[in-house]
């Protein structure tokens, strides 16, 4: 009966190693920690029963001394396995409360048979300490069981209760004998402890195995949730991009189409003074073209090398560049309102506006002072906007004087070259912007005009900005209004 207990306890070494070598094949696939540390210890554990068996085949101090650390080792590895799965609750108190319980009793024991030899007091120690130790099992499975309702929880609690109950019995029977001759004697409380065991360590390997598969599959169906949240999310934003897309769309066409609105009353404005402009060259082309067709129609040869035939002719040369100048200015200034980038000198751009404007100020008493920078200032963009927001500073400076003003009204206009910046300014001597009035003057629809649209200034902020630039404006009632365009100058094409 003697070899019966032993091989018994032996059979108990091959349920510990056939389970976790099980375990880990089965789980290999997922390079988990805690599937090496459960399998890992629990091999420690087998291997430390096979040494608990064979009392009497190796020496003492590996029976009492060596076992009993491995044992210690394997038991509080599975535990910490275990408590794995309550992360990301903290349990680090709780590891260090393992690590100076284990340590402490394995002082005891080793106190117990190298000082004392008592071997009755060791084993009701070991039973008892274990008995106490693996209620974790229980405790675990039991908060386990509480996050999610699961078999594997339960079985895990019910392998505690077994590893507890079994071991509980064995230390109360060993210390109800006050003495030990035989620790491997069949008794009825060796044969609960050792059927105790094989169900305890089954249920728990088992219990390990479901939690491990339990948490997977939720994780499993968590990610595939989150990855139709995140398909939906997808879809979404592709969504939102086509319309945002086709907002930014309609967006360029109300611009575009304010832009040409904007033109057209600013046409309106200068409609007058423009035939007036175009009236005089036109006039002098007449004048010198009938000059030229009297001569040579005189029959008078002499004439055709007469000096006023020569300067009738540079005359009418210069008269149609100039005629010529201004309808092609209108024509970029006010055509489709498609944008056009193009490489080009502000100094050119601002002559060919001012143009435009110069039969306005001389009808309005104001006078021009024009200050270009001493080299061309290139810079790239849509020439036909720029030459827009120019217009509409020109335009709000001859509008800025009062009407019944006796001072000596003057506009003054200047390009500069400043840091990799072109700078234009737009200066007036008029009656400086109000101040509730400043604080809104960029915004759609705002004006302090009478028949004003509240579409200028806006659409010129709008412009600039597309060409990576800025606009700004400073404003005093004693000496007038001073608007500011920043671009960057170069011929690189710009995004806008």
């Amino acid at each position: 009966m003697h070899l019966d207990t032993q091989t018994t306890i032996f059979m108990i070494c091959f349920v510990y190693l056939m389970l976790h070598g099980a375990i880990w094949l089965a789980l290999q696939e997922y390079r988990s920690f805690q599937v090496k540390l459960w399998c890992v210890s629990g091999i420690i554990s087998g291997v430390a029963v096979v040494l608990l068996a064979m009392r009497g085949n190796i020496p003492d101090g590996v029976f009492f001394y060596g076992a009993q650390l491995l044992m210690l080792l394997g038991t509080l590895g599975r535990t910490v396995a275990l408590r794995l799965y309550l992360l990301p609750a903290p349990q680090g108190r709780v590891f260090r409360a393992y690590y100076v319980i284990n340590a402490a009793y394995f002082a005891a024991f080793c106190y117990l048979i190298y000082f004392h030899q008592n071997e009755w007091a060791a084993l009701v120690l070991f039973n008892g300490f274990y008995s106490v130790f693996c209620f974790e099992y229980f405790r675990i499975g039991q908060k386990l069981n509480q996050q999610h309702a699961s078999l594997g929880a339960r079985l895990l609690m019910w392998s505690g209760l077994s590893f507890t109950v079994s071991l509980g019995i064995r230390s109360l029977a060993v210390a109800s004998h006050a003495d030990i001759e035989d620790i491997y004697a069949p008794s009825w409380d060796q044969a609960i402890m050792i059927v105790g065991q094989f169900l305890a360590i089954t249920l728990s390997n088992i219990a390990f195995l479901r939690i491990f598969l339990e948490i997977a599959e939720r994780q499993k169906i968590a990610a595939t949730h989150q990855l139709a949240v995140t398909s939906e999310r997808a879809e979404a934003f592709r969504q939102n991009s086509v319309v945002l897309a086709q907002l930014l769309q309609e967006r360029e066409e109300i611009i575009r189409q304010l832009a040409m609105f904007n033109k057209t009353a600013g046409m309106g404005a200068l409609v007058a003074s423009l035939a007036h402009e175009l009236n005089q060259p036109l006039t002098a082309i007449q004048l010198n073209a009938e000059l030229i067709d009297s001569a040579l129609t005189s029959n008078n040869a002499e004439a055709l090398t007469d000096d006023t035939i020569k300067g009738a002719l540079n005359d009418l040369l210069q008269d149609n560049q100039r005629a010529a100048t201004i309808i092609k200015t209108l024509r970029n200034m006010f055509g489709n309102g498609r944008q056009f980038a193009s490489t080009f000198d502000m100094n050119a751009l601002v002559n060919e506006v001012l143009l435009l404007c110069k039969p306005k100020l001389a009808h309005s008493g104001i006078t021009l002072s024009l200050s270009l920078h001493s080299e061309e200032v290139t810079l790239t963009g849509d020439k036909s906007q720029l030459q827009q927001v120019l217009l509409n500073l020109v335009t709000n400076a001859i509008e800025a004087f009062a009407p019944d003003t006796a001072q000596q009204k003057s506009i003054a206009v200047r390009t500069q070259l400043l840091g990799g910046q072109v700078v234009l300014s737009v200066t007036d001597n008029g009656s400086g912007i109000a101040p509730d009035v400043a604080m809104v003057i960029f915004e759609l629809l705002r004006t302090n005009k009478a028949e004003g649209m509240g579409i200028g200034l806006w659409l010129s902020r709008t412009i600039v900005e597309a060409h990576h630039g800025t606009i700004d404006f400073e404003s005093h009632a004693e000496t007038g209004t001073t608007f500011t365009v920043k671009l960057p100058a170069g011929s690189e094409a710009m995004v806008y």
